[in-house]
């Protein structure tokens, strides 16, 4: 498959995309740690594994389920982003861009029963504007920083992701 990882360095480079991608959204308070070595690379904390509350309404019980669909599209994207930008210097190309979207849909209906037109808006939103975050400069110093960091130190907490990724918040 197109979206698996060539060698570490490529792995290090795709977790801290998803890692930057969830800063970026502001869903980082679901991350509980990053581990190279573990099979999940992305451990969450238990309330990001949402299995429904009757107290809860409808809506607002779907729009948790959206949020983290949009934080796991966002840390999909953010993957392919970080690594073709960081070891090619250019966005994915459009096979790789298609089988993201194609795991995407199938997930968006599943989870959130969202149409397919919703998801392509969803995802050229989050494919655009994650494209320019990548390609910005101070981003990457920011990524190549992280992603040595993680390759010594092979797993990170919460604390050190959200300290080592503190500068995103001010580019």
């Amino acid at each position: 498959m197109e979206l698996k990882y060539s060698d570490e360095q490529d792995q290090c480079y795709g977790v801290t995309g998803m890692a930057v991608s969830l800063v970026i959204w502001d869903a980082d308070d679901m991350l509980a740690r990053i581990d190279l070595d573990a099979d999940d690379n992305i451990e969450f904390v238990p309330e990001y594994y949402f299995a429904g509350n009757p107290r809860l309404s409808a809506k607002v019980a779907w729009q948790y389920i959206l949020k983290h669909y949009q934080a796991s599209m966002g840390m999909m994207i953010g993957n392919v982003m970080c690594r073709n930008y960081m070891q090619h210097n250019a966005t994915p190309d459009s096979g790789v861009r298609s089988a993201l979207l194609e795991c995407l849909e199938e997930e968006g209906a599943d989870t959130c029963s969202l149409e397919t037109d919703e998801i392509h808006r969803l995802f050229d939103r989050s494919y655009s504007y994650l494209d320019r975050v990548f390609a910005h400069s101070g981003v990457q110093d920011i990524v190549r920083s992280f992603a040595r960091e993680l390759q010594t130190h092979r797993s990170l907490s919460r604390g050190d992701v959200a300290e080592m990724l503190a500068g995103l918040r001010n580019l």
